[in-house]
Order: structure tokens, then C-alpha cells, then sequence
């Protein structure tokens, strides 16, 4: 249970301003320590995100699949298994102490970094189409892993090393400035899968971006190993697995606002995740083969998140947490609207939308790990990395409708969704961190 678990009899929330658990924990967090940190994750970002088009699983994995001849149900499979990992941050929370928590960051973009190697490895060598589409979607499942618990254990991390104000200050300079080098990597991965090297042809081209990202994943495990982070007190004793297990999703959930966030979570996944559908239907949008828009796509998908990134942060600082959820939500809403009614290449602002409201996956976690103790953060964190998992059949689902009734079902599907995310969203408190006494 959370300090702010608390709701009128008429079901509606109460405006929250001051009573953030951590205000009462961090007392030996120093400004020099969250500056320190906020550079590492900011830095960290920036590499990331210039690795976009092979640490994102999905638009790129879908095209390269869909020249691998996969169906749209298969091309969307990477995606599907990527977010089957939500399992592993729960598990990891269990049996990884404190002390650990910073090192466990690291060992997960670390194989990450073998990942990309590998995927890129069965690029080189000519193997057949069947183990590299196998290789692909191995990479979903296992950075779906990986990726998770380096998301909800970074989070943590930055719950030990930032207050509230100070991450949405982070928040805001690293998410309006880091999706910058997405852009710069996406548009130079549309510069080569169109073959402005001409001595990259397919599938060196598709390789070349996996040799890209290795080194830059390896550098952000580098830079995890550098948080400072404020000690927190090891439990006693652990119970064991399954129990430990029970009580943490029965304590999550007994917390009014972490389980409506969470519910709204899973609905906002099912709805971002049509993306890898969405751009396979540039063949029926644009009468172009998905591949020849690939890094266009990225490139307008993060130079939104750019854009997004110091509005939301702006919002967080001035109108709570909660606003820049409720944004993303509508963002995302927005861009599956857009996609759906707007032919031609009007049609690719949707991913711009759709990019910024990707931010949601940033703003709705923090906004779990702001109302929870620092002792409970890994935790909850950890039953919020359930959300994507509860939400893994979303991509193929989505792939799967368009096989079988055409897209318009799939985008139909994936409005019902974020509106009923936006309706749970909106019956969240309206949490604002206390100003800084003096």
C-alpha cells in the first residue's frame, strides 16, 4: 500500500500534493548525486536510442521478417515475445538483494549486447530464412527479458538516486533531447536499407544495423555500473519464491491507484503495440513496400518522442504526474486515429504521434514508483513489468486481425483499447510533488 491509496465515496480521487513516500527516505541523496545520475541516464539514452532500430523490437524486426516472406502474424511475433519478459523483473526482485540492484542494470543490457551479436551473426552467414526468422524471434523473448529488467531495476535505480522533481527534470531534458539520436540513427538506417551503400546489400544492410548497436549497448552497460545510489536497509529474510510472488501482486493490487495504473498500463500496451502492424500497412496506404519506409518511420517516431519529451516534462514539473500519462495516452489514441482516416503519405505522422505517446511506457512507471516506498519500489516495479507480459499477444493479435478481416480491424481493436485506458487514467489522484522547503 502506497501513502496515497486514498479515494472519495463517489469513486473519484483526490488532488495529492505532498506526501510522496521518498520525501520522508532520501535524506542522504545529495544534489552532486542526482546530477551525477541524471548525465549517466541521459547519456545512456542517447545510445540507446541511436540504437533504435535494433534495441526497439518491432518496426524493423517486422520488415525484415516480412522480406524474410513471414505472414503479418509471424512479422509480428518479435514484438509479441519481446513483451513476454515481463515475468523476469518479479523474479529477479525476489532473489536480487539491494546491494545488487545497480549491478543487475548492467549484466541485463550486457545481454542485451550478446543479443544484437548474435541476430546480426545469422545475418552474415547464409543461413536459411526459416533460423534467421528463428533468430529474430528468439531476440524478441530474450531481450523481452533483458529489456524488462533493465527497465524496471533502472527505474529503481533512479527511485535511489533522484527525488520526484528532480526526474521530471530528467525526464524532461533527457526524453526532449536523447530521441534526437534515434532520429539520426533511424534516418541513417533508411539511408542504408535503401541502399545508399551500395556495398551492403541485403541482408548485410539489415546487419550493419545490428553492428551498430552492439557497441552502443555495451557502453550503456558501462555507464549503469556508474549510479550512486542511496542505501536502503536488506530485508531479514526472503520468503520463498511462490509466496514471495502471491504477496507481492496481493500488495500491488490492494493499492487502489497502482492497480488502476496498472490496468491502464496493459490497455495502453495493446494499443501501441499495432505499431509493427501499422507499418506493414504502408503497402495499402502508400502502395510501397514496408522496408522503403522503415527508418522514415523510426526517425518521425522519435523526433515526436523529442518534441513530447520537454512538453511532458514541463507538464510533470507544473501539473503533476498524471499529466503526462493522460498525454501519452491521447497521444497514442491520436496516432492509430490519424493512420486510420488519413491516405497517402499523410499517413506517416501517425508514427510521429504514435512515437510521442510511446513516452507513456516512461511516465506511467514513474508515476507507480513515485507513490511507492523505496523498500517497495523494485517491487512494484517489477508487477508492473507484468503489464507488457499480460500484453504480449497484442502485436499478433493485431497481425492476426489483419489476416483475417483486413486492417480496419486491427485499428478498430486498438481504439477501443486506448479509450478505455484513458477512462481508468483519468480516475487516478493528481499527485504533485511538494515544493523544496527555502
Amino acid at each position: 500500500m502506497t501513502n496515497n491509496d486514498r479515494s472519495d465515496s463517489s469513486g473519484t480521487t483526490p488532488d495529492t500534493t505532498a506526501n510522496l513516500p521518498e520525501q520522508q527516505e532520501l535524506g542522504e541523496l545529495t544534489p552532486a548525486m542526482e546530477r551525477r545520475n541524471g548525465v549517466l541516464f541521459f547519456c545512456s539514452y542517447v545510445l540507446i536510442y541511436l540504437a533504435a532500430p535494433v534495441t526497439y523490437i518491432g518496426i524493423v524486426q517486422a520488415a525484415l521478417c516480412d522480406k524474410l516472406g513471414a505472414s503479418y502474424a509471424v512479422a509480428s511475433l518479435p514484438a509479441s515475445l519481446h513483451l513476454l519478459g515481463g515475468l523476469g523483473p518479479l523474479v529477479c526482485s525476489w532473489l536480487i538483494p539491494y546491494r545488487l540492484e545497480r549491478a543487475t542494470v548492467v549484466w541485463s543490457y550486457g545481454i542485451s549486447t550478446a543479443v544484437l551479436a548474435a541476430v546480426g551473426t545469422t545475418l552474415l552467414i547464409p543461413f536459411s530464412n526459416a533460423v534467421r526468422i528463428a533468430a529474430l524471434l528468439a531476440q524478441g523473448l530474450i531481450q523481452g527479458v533483458s529489456n524488462s529488467v533493465a527497465h524496471a531495476f533502472g527505474f529503481q535505480c533512479l527511485r535511489r538516486g533522484t527525488t520526484t522533481p528532480g526526474r521530471a527534470r530528467i525526464f524532461g531534458i533527457a526524453f526532449g533531447f536523447t530521441p534526437l539520436a534515434a532520429v539520426v540513427g533511424s534516418l541513417g538506417a533508411q539511408f542504408v536499407l535503401n541502399q545508399g551503400l551500395t556495398f551492403l546489400e541485403y541482408p548485410l544492410d539489415f546487419a550493419f544495423l545490428y553492428a551498430i548497436g552492439v557497441p552502443c549497448m555495451a557502453t550503456v552497460a558501462f555507464l549503469s555500473s556508474r549510479y550512486q545510489l542511496v542505501p536502503v536497509k536488506e530485508k531479514e529474510q526472503r520468503p520463498p519464491l511462490l509466496p514471495y510472488l502471491r504477496r507481492s501482486v496481493g500488495a500491488f493490487f490492494s493499492s487502489r491507484p497502482l492497480a488502476l495504473t496498472w490496468i491502464a498500463y496493459v490497455l495502453w500496451y495493446f494499443s501501441l503495440s499495432s505499431m509493427p502492424n501499422l507499418s506493414l500497412y504502408t503497402r495499402v496506404a502508400m502502395g510501397r513496400e514496408p522496408k522503403e519506409f522503415s527508418g522514415l518511420v523510426m526517425a518521425l517516431r522519435f523526433g515526436f518522442k523529442s518534441v513530447a519529451g520537454f512538453l511532458l516534462g514541463f507538464l510533470a514539473l507544473r501539473r503533476g504526474i498524471r499529466s503526462p500519462v493522460t498525454t501519452t495516452v491521447l497521444l497514442v489514441g491520436a496516432g492509430i486515429a490519424w493512420a486510420w482516416l488519413v491516405p497517402g503519405y499523410g499517413y506517416l505522422l501517425s508514427f510521429g504521434l504514435l512515437g510521442a505517446g510511446e513516452l507513456g511506457g516512461a511516465y506511467l512507471p514513474n508515476y507507480v514508483v513515485s507513490i511507492s516506498p523505496a523498500a517497495e519500489g523494485a517491487r512494484n516495479m517489477s508487477v508492473m513489468a507484468l503489464a507488457p507480459l499480460a500484453s504480449s499477444v497484442a502485436p499478433a493479435t493485431h497481425g492476426a486481425l489483419t489476416d483475417g478481416f483486413g486492417f480496419a480491424a486491427s485499428f478498430g481493436f486498438a481504439i477501443a483499447t486506448i479509450l478505455a485506458s484513458l477512462w481508468l487514467v483519468f480516475r487516478l489522484p493528481v499527485i504533485r510533488p511538494a515544493k523544496p522547503k527555502g
